[in-house]
C-alpha cells in the first residue's frame, strides 16, 4: 500500500494526493514512504534525519498492536504501556465519553472517549466492518501475516479473506491538525475480532495551540479485493464531531541557559516547564545561527525526567518540545543535547527566572 495512509495520519498532508496516490498502485507494490516534505537535492545528512524522524514516530505511535479483547478497550487502558505506566487520576478525571456515530460504505464508526490537555489529544474510535468485510489497521499489507490482526495460524490476510471469500478492509483515524494545533499524531490498534477494532490516536499539540472545547475526527478506509487482488482506487472519509474538556496545566518555571551559545548552531532562549495531566511538558526557543550544525541535533535530555509522548526538535521554528514526562525537576535543570550517533554535544544548565 505505499504506508501512505500512515503518512497521512501523523502529518496530514493532502487528502486528494493520498487518494490519488493510494489509486495507482495495489496494495501489493513495493513499499515506499513517500513525506512531502522531501524534495531532490536534499542532503544524505537531511535525508537522514528526516527517515529517522519518520522511523521513531511510526515505532512510538503508528505501529499495529493487535490483540483480541476479551471485551471492550477504555481510553485510559490503551493509554497504559510498562514504559510510562498508567494514566494518573488526574488526567483519567477528564477523559469524556462520546457517542457519535456515523455510517461507510463498508464500515460503521463510532466515537467512544476523548481527552484533552494544552500538550496532548487523545480519541478513541470503534469501527466494526460491514458484512463482506475484514478489518485490518492503515499500516499493515495484503502480505502481512495474520498475527497483525491477532489471528494465529500461517500465511497472510490476503490468504484469509480469499478463504472467507470476504475483501480486506484497511481503516484508520485522525484528528483535524489546524483546529488542535497539532505538531504530530499516531495511531494504536486493537484488533477485537476480524471485524471490529478500536483505534487510539495520540496527538500532541503546539506551544500556539488556543484552547478548543471540541475537533472533527476523520475515520478514513481503503478497500482491497481477495478476488481482484487489488484496492479500490478511492479512500473513503468519514467525518466526526468530537467533544473535549481541556485539562489545566500548572507552570513550574521559565528558565535562562547558563550559556546561550553552548550549543552548535543555535542560541539558547527561554524554556519553559509546565505540569499537565499526563506528566511534564518542556518548551525550549532558540534561534538557529548555524543550520548545518544545527541539523545535526537529534534530541534533548532532561536530568531527571523520562519523556513518553511524543517530541521533536523545530528548527523552522526555533522550538523544542517533549511532553509526558515522568521524573523529579531539579532546581537548576540540565538539559543534555544529543546529535544523530546519539553522543552528547552540549550540557546546559539552566536558572528559574525571577
Amino acid at each position: 500500500m505505499n504506508r501512505l495512509l500512515i503518512s497521512y495520519a501523523l502529518s496530514q498532508i493532502d487528502e486528494d494526493l493520498v487518494a490519488e496516490a493510494m489509486g495507482s498502485r495495489s496494495r501489493a507494490s513495493e513499499r515506499k514512504h513517500h513525506m512531502n516534505q522531501a524534495s531532490e537535492g536534499r542532503t544524505l545528512r537531511l535525508s537522514r534525519r528526516i527517515a529517522v524522524l519518520a522511523l521513531a514516530a511510526c515505532l512510538l505511535l503508528a505501529l499495529s498492536i493487535t490483540a483480541y479483547a476479551a471485551g471492550w478497550f477504555g481510553l485510559r487502558e490503551l493509554f497504559a504501556n510498562d514504559n510510562r505506566g498508567e494514566m494518573s487520576e488526574e488526567a483519567a478525571e477528564l477523559i469524556v465519553a462520546q457517542d457519535a456515530t456515523i455510517e461507510g460504505k463498508a464500515f460503521r464508526a463510532q466515537l467512544l472517549e476523548s481527552y484533552c490537555d494544552e500538550s496532548s489529544v487523545l480519541v478513541t474510535v470503534s469501527i466494526k466492518a460491514n458484512e463482506g468485510y475484514l478489518l485490518a489497521p492503515t499500516d499493515e499489507e495484503p502480505t502481512s501475516p495474520l498475527r497483525t490482526i491477532g489471528l494465529e495460524g500461517e500465511g497472510t490476510l490476503a490468504d484469509y479473506a480469499a478463504r472467507e471469500g470476504k475483501s480486506l478492509l484497511f481503516v484508520g483515524a485522525s484528528l483535524d491538525r489546524e483546529e488542535l494545533g497539532l505538531t504530530s499524531s499516531g495511531q494504536r490498534f486493537v484488533s477485537v475480532s476480524p471485524q471490529e477494532m478500536t483505534i487510539l490516536i495520540e496527538a500532541a499539540r503546539g506551544a500556539k495551540a488556543t484552547a478548543v472545547d471540541a475537533c472533527t475526527c476523520t475515520v478514513y478506509a481503503l478497500a482491497w479485493s481477495s478476488e481482484e487482488q487489488s484496492a479500490d482506487p478511492a479512500v473513503e472519509k468519514r467525518t466526526l464531531s468530537v467533544s473535549l474538556h481541556e485539562g489545566r496545566s500548572a507552570l513550574i518555571g521559565q528558565y535562562a541557559a547558563a550559556d546561550l551559545s553552548a550549543v552548535p548552531g543555535i542560541r539558547l532562549g527561554e524554556l519553559t516547564l509546565t505540569n499537565t495531566p499526563l506528566g511534564i511538558s518542556l518548551r525550549l526557543e532558540f534561534t538557529v545561527t548555524d543550520k548545518e550544525a544545527a541539523e545535526q541535533l537529534l534530541t534533548v535530555r532532561l536530568g531527571g525526567v523520562e519523556f513518553y509522548g511524543n517530541g521533536r526538535i523545530d528548527l523552522d521554528n526555533g522550538l523544542a518540545e517533549f511532553h509526558q514526562g515522568r521524573g523529579e525537576i531539579s532546581k537548576s535543570p540540565l538539559l543534555q543535547f544529543l546529535d544523530w550517533d546519539k553522543n552528547t554535544v552540549a550540557e546546559v544548565m539552566f536558572e528559574k527566572i525571577p
